[in-house]
């Protein structure tokens, strides 16, 4: 029986990861990511390989992040003071910790599952090059670097609920709170919302992986999101486009769909070329 196990999305594949090894790959539903393609020479011109070559591919830059960031182990790196992704989730949330918008931050993290921390650093170390964590094993490693750092950490069996941990940052004081929530993984986004009126508290939601959305989800996610990265899904960026209130660029679209929203990118300004400097160097 294995030991530990995490299944994350990456480029529309469910990938599943256990003792420090990739265990399988499901095929992708999309040829290509431009996002991938900026940082994975790779990917770059995916639409063009053989299905075998991308979910190759796709495995590989997953075993790099475990070789090189101890992704899904007990070597789990979680400070991080670089911006890794020009518009990600983690950097907006860092970035509004820093600057006093929000404060906290509700995440998911491998090995750990939902964690919450004020700390901009550990937000970015968490989130900088992770995926769509769908499920993961509680790893005591992990938990311990975190909890240095003041993290808690929601249950000691690797629980992913960002609604219960948008209570607990209430209940421990925090008022302004950033919150990540998969497209993919189903997790009621109307309940957080409900969540945020019961605590008197104000709640920001981020919501990621939003390739392959399906119509019911998408219209939750038009109602109640507050910014939404539309990565490779066409009905995101034609519904969601119309309606956002600013829409950062980047390779892949990301929309500020409330004022809230725009209050948390508010002033940020990513050094893009200094990022593909500093990935070309690794």
């Amino acid at each position: 029986m294995a030991k530990d196990l995490h299944i994350v999305r990456y480029f529309s594949s469910l990938i599943t990861i256990s003792e420090g090894r990739v265990i399988k790959v499901t095929e992708p539903g999309i040829s290509y990511c431009p996002l991938a393609g900026f940082f994975y020479k790779g990917l770059k011109t995916a639409g063009t390989i053989h299905a075998k070559k991308l979910k190759d591919e796709i495995k590989k830059v997953i075993e790099g992040k475990i070789a090189r960031f101890g992704f899904c182990t007990k070597d789990r790196m979680v400070w991080d003071e670089d911006i890794s992704v020009p518009y990600g989730a983690s950097e907006l949330m860092a970035h509004g910790l820093k600057n006093k918008s929000i404060d906290c931050a509700v995440t998911v993290c491998d090995g750990a599952g939902t964690v919450i921390t004020d700390v901009p650093q550990i937000v970015q170390g968490i989130g900088a090059r992770m995926h769509a964590v769908l499920e993961t094993s509680f790893i005591p490693e992990v938990a311990v670097k975190l909890r240095r750092y003041g993290c808690y950490i929601l249950e000691e069996r690797g629980a992913i609920s960002q609604r219960t941990g948008v209570i607990e940052a209430a209940k421990r004081g925090f008022k302004k709170i950033a919150v990540t929530v998969s497209a993919f993984n189903g997790e009621s986004i109307e309940g957080i919302r409900a969540a945020e009126k019961e605590r008197e508290i104000s709640v920001t939601i981020l919501i990621i992986c939003t390739t392959g959305i399906k119509k019911s989800r998408l219209d939750e996610v038009e109602k109640y999101a507050d910014i939404v990265w539309a990565c490779q899904s066409g009905d995101a960026r034609n519904i969601l486009g119309k309606k956002a209130v600013k829409i950062l660029p980047g390779a892949l679209p990301v929309y500020a769909l409330t004022e809230k929203g725009n209050g948390l990118v508010s002033g940020y300004s990513p050094n893009i070329f200094g990022i593909r400097k500093a990935m070309a160097r690794s």
